[in-house]
């Protein structure tokens, strides 16, 4: 995940590192020359939560994490490009407004996607993939239509795909799949009326879920044994259309469509 996005998400922070971490967001270019003494009075903290936070965001120091905030800030700009991603458009507008509008919401999504989206993470999915008996997609709502195309796509390269779209059928997947099988669940803030049941089921019978949820912490993050983040811009209730939440599930499923692909890619 890329560290200012991190930093941003503020996860497990105490105060004082959450803080350091607005500090560090209101002017990340500033602080690629601060000492730790310079980033502390700046953020009103102790040089201790300087040492801290980059402990909990896994660098080795201060110097180290001036390195991940420099090589982190182009994509960073990107997911930061202003797009209110709730209410992309507005009253009023004709086409060319609204066009434009939708362009700048899927670009500034798709960057906070890939801003989340661990790539060993993906490696780890498509690994299970290809060594699973069989796959089955669970998701619900306006997510089947992307399941269903993420199934598709892999029926084109020989691999088949189970895409239950009935609540029975989903339930029943989640009591009779077996340990060599893998059940991918999309569920974007771990909610839904199958969900939670079918991870914890699925969990107790030692099956592989990948989830593909908000990289917010969910509900079911402990229940997976692989987590594609989707970007967690959107909100779940008000909003347009779920315009970023949809365009983020495309770029994973893709993602990981591609990522099987390339093992079987014969030029």
């Amino acid at each position: 995940m890329n560290v200012l996005t991190r930093i941003r998400m503020g996860e497990g922070l105490s105060d004082g590192e959450r803080a350091l971490a607005q500090a560090l967001l209101a002017d990340p270019e500033r602080a690629l020359g601060e000492s730790a003494k310079q980033l502390a009075r700046r953020a009103h903290v102790s040089q201790a939560t300087v040492y801290r936070l980059c402990e909990k965001l896994g660098c080795s120091g201060l110097s180290d994490l001036r390195v991940r905030i420099a090589s982190a800030l182009p994509a960073f700009r990107g997911e930061r490009a202003g797009v209110d991603v709730n209410f992309p458009v507005r009253a009023g507008q004709g086409g060319r407004e609204v066009m434009g509008a939708i362009e700048r919401d899927l670009a500034q999504t798709l960057a906070a996607t890939a801003n989340v989206l661990d790539p060993c993470e993906l490696d780890r999915a498509a690994a299970l993939v290809l060594s699973a008996d069989r796959v089955f997609v669970l998701a619900t709502a306006g997510n089947v239509a992307f399941a269903q195309n993420f199934r598709f796509q892999m029926a084109e390269i020989g691999r088949v795909v189970v895409v239950p779209v009935d609540e029975y059928e989903q339930r029943l997947v989640a009591s009779s799949a077996g340990e060599g099988d893998v059940v991918i669940l999309v569920s974007f803030g771990g909610r839904g009326f199958v969900a939670p049941s079918a991870a914890e089921l699925l969990s107790r019978r030692g099956v592989p879920v990948v989830l593909v949820a908000s990289a917010g912490a969910t509900p079911l993050d402990h229940l997976a044994e692989v987590k594609l983040a989707l970007s967690p811009q959107e909100d779940h209730v008000r909003k347009v259309s779920p315009f970023a939440t949809g365009a983020s599930l495309l770029y994973v499923l893709d993602a990981l469509f591609a990522r099987v692909f390339v093992e079987d890619f014969d030029t």
